[in-house]
């Protein structure tokens, strides 16, 4: 089986399909506060995903796939934070908190570190959450949403977009192929730093529901 075939996890993907924050998000409904704190923390999180996409580029030997990764760490910088972000806080006039959630801080901490430190094809298993679960949210929302009135239709728009969807399309087509490609032990850590991202995802979005903040006990 293709690692595609093998990780996707429906009960966890229905949980963050079904928790508050993106139920309120697709409704229109979602606190602006709280959808504000989760642009912020986002902001932060883009960061390190940029640098941990550019990091996996230098480390592959395919230089068809290394470019699409370097495209994707500016796009993550320079499409996302700097043209979606920005247009909520000049809209909703936002002003940051200074906090970061536990679940930013874990989540980065092991992009990064994962980046640097594992197998390349474990690296990009662990980038390949995102970009799979934004993109399957974006086109729920879209085929269930009120866009016309909702005040979130940017960043379901964004997501749901058909350039995105071809670039994760061609994301789990490098995974599938490096794990087809590679030892038996790295392709169980390649399972494994898939799954940890998976949940990463949840407990993101949770905690900027929850307002959460790393120093707030």
């Amino acid at each position: 089986m293709s690692f595609s075939n093998i990780v996707w996890n429906k009960e966890i993907y229905n949980k963050i399909i079904n928790m508050p924050f993106n139920q309120e998000l697709m409704n229109g409904t979602l606190n602006k506060e709280k959808f504000l704190y989760y642009i912020e923390q986002d902001s932060l999180y883009l960061k390190y995903y940029s640098k941990a996409l550019s990091t996996i580029a230098t480390k592959l030997d395919n230089s068809e796939y290394a470019i699409f990764f370097l495209k994707s760490s500016i796009n993550a910088y320079i499409v996302e934070k700097e043209v979606v972000h920005k247009y909520f806080k000049d809209t909703f006039k936002a002003k940051n908190t200074n906090k970061i959630t536990t679940a930013n801080i874990a989540y980065t901490s092991y992009l990064i570190s994962t980046a640097n430190i594992e197998a390349v094809e474990v690296a990009t298993s662990s980038i390949l959450p995102c970009f799979w679960i934004y993109n399957e949210l974006g086109k729920y929302f879209r085929e269930n949403a009120n866009i016309i009135d909702n005040p979130y239709k940017k960043w379901i728009e964004t997501y749901s977009d058909e350039e995105f969807s071809k670039s994760t399309e061609y994301l789990i087509k490098i995974v599938d192929s490096l794990y087809k490609n590679t030892t038996k032990e790295i392709k169980e850590k390649m399972i494994e730093s898939f799954n940890k991202a998976f949940i990463f995802e949840y407990r993101f979005w949770n905690d900027s529901y929850n307002l959460e903040s790393f120093d707030n006990i």
